[in-house]
């Protein structure tokens, strides 16, 4: 598949998406769910080198997926907060049942048990891992960076052992953890809480001691450039087979124009 189809089979599906999320009354109290573009290309990503357009059934199954990560982030949504009114926080509620209730839909039309106990193993680890990192449980920083990773990568991961293209996971997780660890890395240089900044902090906090802002940017920033260099690796080993999985990477990858420098001068030396 060209990327050019790629892209635009995404854009169906993402349109696809949007349809069945939309309901006029939630949208006059809560915001519209944001629909990860990236997590589409990741799921969409085993067809590519098949040279055809997704069928039908394969746009049910990624947008199974998209669904389940769509609520459960709405449900992360939920607070206890009195600046958000208590309709707006039971609404919230109610929306993450709604896009439950979508993605148990969308599962149960496919008829495919597999992928039922697949997505179902997903959601047992996600759930566990949220509630670890939420009561700090982690006992150092590797530990929690997995656990984060578990969060962020198990629907694509067991949606890719379903559909048996296992040799992916390590890049797409990689991946999709680097990606979660910008968006921490931006919401804590904005001075806004997260869990993750909570445990982390937790985790490098001395007694009786504040935790100095630099130690956490370093230890996110840390691991960042540890899962950059895994990725560059993996995609250098994976280019000869599969070039149009790099040009995909490409697209939506932060630091892919060092990439494209690297390789660029690798080639006219």
């Amino acid at each position: 598949m060209k990327f050019i189809d790629y892209n635009h089979q995404a854009n169906i599906i993402h349109q696809y998406i949007e349809e069945q999320l939309h309901h006029s009354y939630l949208k006059e109290y809560i915001d519209h769910p944001y629909i990860d573009r990236n997590r589409i290309n990741c799921l969409l990503l085993p067809f590519m080198n098949e040279k055809r357009m997704v069928t039908k059934q394969e746009i049910k199954w990624i947008s199974t997926a998209m669904f389940l990560h769509v609520a459960l982030e709405t449900h992360e949504k939920v607070t206890i907060s009195e600046q958000d009114s208590l309709k707006e926080r039971q609404l919230t509620v109610l929306a993450g049942v709604y896009f439950s209730s979508l993605y148990y839909k969308t599962l149960a039309d496919t008829g495919d048990v597999e992928l039922i106990e697949a997505l179902s193993s997903a959601i047992k680890k996600i759930n566990e891992c949220k509630i670890s990192i939420y009561k700090k449980e982690c006992t150092s920083i590797n530990e929690l960076m997995e656990s984060v990773s578990v969060i962020e990568t198990s629907i694509v991961e067991h949606f890719y052992e379903f559909l048996q293209q296992k040799e992916w996971i390590p890049l797409l997780s990689g991946t999709l953890l680097y990606n979660r660890l910008l968006q921490e890395r931006l919401a804590f240089e904005n001075s806004q809480k997260t869990v993750f900044i909570d445990a982390l902090a937790a985790l490098l906090k001395h007694p009786d001691e504040p935790v100095e802002n630099h130690l956490i940017l370093s230890a996110i920033e840390g691991t960042m450039d540890e899962i950059q260099k895994d990725i560059e690796i993996q995609l250098d080993k994976k280019e000869p087979a599969a070039p149009a999985v790099r040009e995909f990477f490409m697209h939506f990858l932060p630091f892919t124009e060092s990439l494209l420098t690297t390789k660029s001068y690798a080639e006219e030396g």
